[in-house]
């Protein structure tokens, strides 16, 4: 019997120090579930909580697994998760204008920056440019059915130049540089890092046109209805990734610039004369309905003979997300 006793003592003691052998963190790992996420992303500063929110690991934490897709406009990036290659995307209004009315089943999860000097105007002294009524009858370069279209669009009309009476080129978006420096066209409506590009190459010859009272950007988080409805959670663990990258930028501005810098290829000094310009707080604001409305009837209007109507914006903005999260981030009346 005592011998009996002893090799039952003995098994123990094994089973005892393998288990105990097995560090809590190598448990947790062989058990933890990542699922997996696209991203679609543009490389500006505007992005910089996305690239936080994945270098410093806090994807992870949340049990993501996310696979970062570079897009040069926004409006590519909506294009992936519309058609499926992409769960998120970065994006302004003008191209959610545009899905919206086009019934396109986005939705709006948040927006993770607003932006007061977006979108420039730069143009080339030597072309007889020192003036916003100079810009008359001149060759503009931009990206259609983005942000810098619509902002030309107010830029024009405010300072009373009939928009028909400039000529607008089409440009790809990595065009967009090489066609003002090269003389193709006469200035272009962009942003960053674009604006920085030129600012630094064009020196003195260059020209800027903004006005901060006619147009505040919103760079914003979309996904798709269909995956909201199939996985709610996943749409707040990946929130609750971006608010931690936003405090993290509040606290560790100089880093945050570093960790940005590696996905567009521009060393950090050179936007941070712009960073003042952007400003990380992630929430669903008011002002984002009526920026999408007036971007909306911009685009109706423009597409004559169009009989479109102008969409609800409520039924894209998906909120009940973020409020889980941080009910204080969501100022939108009835949401």
């Amino acid at each position: 019997m005592a011998k009996i006793t002893r090799v039952l003592l003995t098994i123990i003691f094994i089973i005892v120090a393998a288990i105990s052998g097995c560090s809590p963190k190598e448990e947790k790992g062989a058990l933890k579930q990542f699922e997996k996420i696209t991203l679609a992303v543009t490389p500006w500063p505007a992005s910089a909580p996305l690239y936080v929110a994945y270098e410093k690991g806090y994807f992870r934490e949340e049990g993501l697994d996310v696979t970062l897709h570079s897009y040069v406009a926004g409006h590519l990036g909506l294009d992936a998760v519309l058609s499926g290659r992409a769960d998120f995307t970065t994006v302004g209004e003008t191209p959610i204008a545009r899905a919206a009315i086009d019934g396109k089943p986005l939705a709006v999860i948040a927006t993770v920056s607003v932006i007061d000097q977006a979108i420039l105007i730069i143009a080339r002294r030597d072309r007889g440019i020192s003036a916003a009524n100079d810009l008359r009858g001149k060759r503009i370069g931009l990206v259609t059915g983005t942000t810098a279209d619509f902002f030309l669009h107010i830029y024009l009309t405010t300072s009373y130049i009939n928009p028909k009476s400039i000529r607008v080129v089409n440009l790809a978006p990595d065009k967009v540089v090489d066609a003002l420096l090269n003389g193709e066209v006469d200035a272009v409506s962009t942003w960053a890092p674009h604006t920085m590009a030129l600012r630094d190459k064009l020196g003195p010859k260059g020209l800027i046109f903004h006005d901060p009272d006619i147009y505040i950007m919103t760079w914003n988080i979309v996904t798709t209805q269909d995956l909201i409805k199939k996985n709610p959670e996943r749409v707040r663990k990946f929130l609750r990734a971006v608010l931690r990258a936003n405090r993290f930028i509040k606290e560790a501005p100089d880093e945050t610039r570093a960790i940005s810098a590696k996905y567009f290829g521009i060393d950090s000094f050179f936007f941070e004369r712009e960073w003042k310009s952007y400003k990380f707080n992630t929430g669903l604001d008011q002002s984002l309905l009526l920026n999408l409305e007036d971007q909306a009837r911009w685009l109706i209007k423009r597409d004559t003979g169009s009989n479109r109507k102008l969409p609800n914006f409520m039924d894209f903005i998906y909120a009940d997300g973020l409020k889980a999260i941080e009910p204080g981030a969501v100022r939108i009346t009835g949401k």
